[in-house]
């Protein structure tokens, strides 16, 4: 019984290792993404509510590796219930997942960084230079207006100099297509986070129910 709580221990340590490790991750992921959402905004919410996803992760991964160690009946179910908890959370980020929704924010975004730009020349720099993009829908944005076509518009080449044509692709079909690369990613991390803190419960389950017997033989 000793080899067999030896086990479940050490693997709900490493599992909380690795949880710690996604967990920052996820932080780190969803504030960097956070300032690209206008506060108060749905995006921006769900963002909000992925950071307190990831902090509860790693907090329940110091509680889930006290509770083992210690033998503790009462940190591991806190640790189970916390999970649970987060299993949930998962499960509603994936039935929101929507990527139409994704697409419409980014258009209103672009739209409206294009409206800036016709007003105030340089706008629309930041995205062309981030994601090597040209104009709303292309280069031609501007040259339909008779506009100068922006240095951001052209890949700077090693020697200082600029390409002789400007970027062909269009912002708002480059900042969807990273926009949702991010978006798929996301769906497949919480799938992932989903199996990992189920194989958590499974096995802090089994460890009290080991020490539960072990309680209860030892009483005789």
């Amino acid at each position: 019984m000793a080899t067999i709580r030896s086990y479940l221990q050490w693997s709900i340590v490493v599992i909380n290792t690795f949880c710690v490790i996604l967990g920052i991750l996820g932080v780190v992921e969803s504030a960097l993404e956070l300032q690209k959402y206008n506060y108060g905004s749905l995006d921006y919410t769900e963002k909000v509510v992925q950071i307190v996803m990831g902090v509860a992760l790693v907090v329940s991964a110091f509680i889930g590796c006290g509770g083992a160690l210690n033998g503790s009946l009462k940190l591991l179910s806190l640790y189970i219930f916390v999970l649970l908890m987060l299993m949930i959370g998962h499960v509603w980020k994936l039935w929101r997942y929507d990527e139409s929704r994704i697409r419409n924010s980014v258009e209103v975004m672009i739209t409206y960084t294009w409206i800036e730009e016709l007003v105030e020349r340089g706008k629309m720099n930041a995205l062309q230079y981030s994601y090597h993009c040209c104009g709303k829908r292309g280069y031609s944005d501007y040259t339909v207006l008779s506009l100068k076509i922006p240095d951001s518009c052209y890949q700077v080449e090693k020697n200082n100099k600029k390409t002789f044509y400007p970027y062909g692709e269009g912002c708002l079909l480059a900042v969807s297509k990273a926009y949702l690369d991010i978006y798929r990613a996301e769906k497949w991390f919480h799938v992932s986070l989903i199996g990992v803190e189920f194989f958590g419960i499974v096995l802090t389950v089994a460890l009290i129910c080991n020490l539960t017997a072990d309680t209860l033989r030892y009483s005789y």
